[in-house]
């Protein structure tokens, strides 16, 4: 693996997490503007991090096997 491969594949690897954690903020807001209490926002916002995560992170390891 080239360092230009291996950057690339660094660099969505991140875009990955960014992406879920904006998924993970969006899921906090929308959970306080329904009314909800905090702690249930944060166990609904980590729930929305980790799936988004877990579905980029699979669609990630397909590409890379493809690719590679």
């Amino acid at each position: 693996m080239n360092t230009t491969h291996a950057v690339m594949v660094i660099m969505t690897i991140g875009l990955a997490v960014v992406f879920s954690l904006m998924v993970a903020g969006a899921a906090f807001a929308v959970g306080r503007w329904g009314g909800d209490p905090v702690p249930n926002c944060v166990a609904v916002a980590s729930k929305a991090f980790a799936a988004t995560l877990t579905v980029l992170s699979a669609v990630l390891a397909v590409v890379l096997t493809v690719i590679k």
